[in-house]
């Protein structure tokens, strides 16, 4: 499947947490629509969570409050953020424009 967002590889402290599952990883690469996540927490592809995840510099983590898990492999798993607060959305979008800029020097 084709992304419609570029991802950039990152590692960022992250916790999320469901109604069947709870847990803390990394965050390995990060867009505006999603992420991938390495956990030791056991996350199956019917699993919905909050995720916060740590930004560098920034004091309170960022918030998405709702994630779907759409692929699992071994401690990886991928999340696509369907539902992301306005001043929250603003936030990722600052952040992964900086990765972006970032990747092309």
């Amino acid at each position: 499947m084709k992304r419609r967002t570029p991802r950039f590889a990152v590692q960022l402290p992250v916790s999320f947490s469901g109604d069947e599952v709870s847990g803390k990883g990394t965050v390995l690469n990060l867009s505006t629509e999603g992420c991938a996540v390495l956990s030791d927490a056991t996350l199956a592809k019917s699993n919905y969570l909050a995720v916060h995840i740590d930004l560098p510099g920034d004091s309170s983590p960022l918030i998405i409050e709702l994630a779907a898990v759409r692929w699992c492999s071994g401690s990886q798993s991928g999340l696509e953020f369907i539902r992301v607060d306005s001043t929250q959305q603003e936030r990722l979008q600052a952040f992964v424009k900086t990765l972006e800029l970032n990747s092309e020097t």
